[in-house]
């Protein structure tokens, strides 16, 4: 029995330690590509990040006063506030999709990417995100290339600002129609708010993932692409 376990546990060692020396080297390459990222590229990706920024901001600062509002007894204005939220939600989430869309078309131009992480389940208040999360990182270790890794969390990202856009709307809506009255609602749509906002963070950074990997005219392209200011190319 002895003789059986001690291979068994130097495999298990093994394993362990070449997952460790693989998260070390998978945290080298990353600093090594992070100085990669050209003047163009940068300013695509500054672009794109204001724009997702300012819509979530506004979205949480919607929900938020909301909450807050109501707390102080003002329903009528605590409700004019998700309203606001709500219409941001409604027309900013399929511009975020088609951006997710079209960083996955152009990662099919890239010949390698740099490595990246697993969305992590613990980051999300809604059960449905930390499921999506947990299947990512699940698949995120079957998968063999970076590139299919990079094509699984944006897929993955996608779902989840689906599924948290589509909860956040009929949530406010159940509550402006006066189908709700729970405290706990209220609560539960800043809670939620939230989990939008590290998932349209996530999207920013993977767009900066993919940047670093494309050439200077895939980025122009790609800025063409999702109707950004077109980045000049005099100091690249």
């Amino acid at each position: 029995m002895i003789r059986i376990l001690i291979p068994i546990g130097l495999l298990v060692a093994g394993g362990i330690v070449h997952l460790m020396l693989s998260r070390r080297n998978e945290k080298k390459v990353q600093a090594e590509w992070a100085v990669l990222l050209s003047p163009s590229s940068e300013r695509v990706f500054q672009q794109a990040r204001m724009e997702v920024e300012s819509h979530t901001s506004m979205i949480d600062v919607a929900v938020t006063e909301a909450r807050e509002i109501r707390q102080l007894g003002n329903v009528e204005e605590a409700v004019r506030f998700l309203n606001i939220g709500c219409d941001i939600i409604h027309r900013f989430t399929p511009n975020l999709l088609s951006l997710l869309a079209v960083m996955t078309r152009f990662s099919r131009m890239v010949s390698a990417i740099a490595p990246i992480t697993p969305i992590v389940p613990g980051d999300f208040h809604l059960a449905e995100l930390t499921n999506l999360a947990r299947l990512n990182r699940l698949l995120h270790h079957m998968l063999a290339s970076a590139k299919q890794r990079f094509r699984l969390k944006l897929y993955i990202l996608g779902k989840g600002l689906s599924l948290t856009s589509q909860y956040l709307i009929r949530t406010i809506g159940n509550i402006v129609s006066g189908r709700s009255h729970e405290e706990r609602e209220w609560d539960e749509v800043v809670d939620i708010t939230q989990d939008f906002q590290k998932l349209s963070n996530e999207s920013v950074l993977s767009l900066r993932v993919l940047l670093e990997a494309l050439s200077s005219d895939a980025a122009k392209e790609l800025s063409r692409t999702i109707s950004l200011p077109q980045p000049h190319s005099s100091h690249d």
